[in-house]
């Protein structure tokens, strides 16, 4: 097996056909179909189905794609350190990161680290935990930062996790709300309420939350995956979201509810795979971000 070959895997799942795979390549159609065909002999599967519209990876073809994605990744980062190691101050930096700590701290890292790397891109991708973990294993992102919960140990063992600052998470809602003047999670039961975030993000401590002061806990109507459209929910509704306090410190719109109650606290984290060592690159961003405190 060649890197040509998962070359032309990866370059046809980005482009939806052999023949546009082929132009991104420089590569003549029958030079990229060769080297698919001899990797699905060397694999004895099949990785892509043509159709009249382009090509559609095959559950084989998924599989064998993720790994690709990394191994490709991965060189191309090898070749970019060793040039960086040389004394080369170009190359590229590939950040996943939810919005607050995008809000609060990233803006002021990037003047830093751009200050020692000013000819190295930095790539961002919004992500929030879980999602984060694939984009690392994947070689989709370099590093990572975001509220992480505490690391299981074989999660541990992976990935290299630590906090950058903790975040008190507050009841938010529009300015203008009608229960704006509350004082108590008792004041609220009957709120409509949006989680934001997927089952171990800090919207989902709604619950314990509510329960922690023996209150029954509020079923949201929604659940949201994007702080796009939790954002414009709660901007033009009257409902309410457990978000980072930090961030709605800078959200004009919204305002954070003055309860009695203490609500949870989420520690903002820097990890990436314990195994990969970064970049000089990348390590520059790192300590950046180390050395930036959060905007208040």
């Amino acid at each position: 097996m060649k890197l040509q070959h998962l070359r032309a895997l990866v370059a046809i799942a980005e482009n939806g056909s052999v023949r546009a795979a082929a132009r991104s390549l420089g590569l003549t159609q029958p030079a990229l179909s060769k080297s698919l065909q001899q990797l699905e002999e060397i694999l004895s599967v099949s990785l892509v189905h043509r159709t009249a519209r382009g090509a559609t990876l095959t559950p084989y073809g998924r599989a064998v794609l993720a790994r690709a994605q990394g191994i490709t990744q991965d060189l191309d980062r090898l070749r970019e350190e060793v040039d960086q190691m040389r004394g080369s101050l170009t190359g590229g930096v590939s950040v996943a990161i939810s919005p607050s700590p995008a809000m609060v701290i990233l803006p002021q890292a990037l003047e830093r680290f751009h200050k020692e790397f000013p000819e190295v891109r930095v790539r961002l991708r919004e992500s929030v935990y879980p999602e984060t973990l694939r984009m690392l294993r994947e070689g989709q992102a370099d590093l990572a930062v975001g509220a992480v919960p505490q690391l299981s140990r074989a999660l541990a063992a992976e990935f290299h996790s630590e906090v950058l600052y903790r975040n008190n998470l507050v009841v938010a809602g529009r300015r203008g709300h009608p229960m704006a003047s509350a004082t108590s999670l008792t004041d609220l039961l009957d709120c409509q309420w949006l989680q934001h975030g997927p089952a171990n993000s800090p919207g989902a401590l709604l619950e314990p939350a509510f329960r922690a002061h023996q209150l029954p806990p509020p079923v949201p109507r929604v659940v949201s995956d994007s702080y796009a459209a939790s954002f414009s929910i709660l901007e033009h509704s009257d409902a309410l979201s457990l978000l980072p306090e930090r961030l709605i410190r800078h959200q004009p719109r919204l305002i954070a509810l003055a309860l009695r109650e203490h609500m949870p606290m989420w520690d903002v984290s820097m990890i990436f795979r314990a195994a990969s060592p970064l970049t000089p690159a990348a390590q520059a961003l790192a300590l950046a971000l180390r050395r930036t405190p959060p905007r208040e």
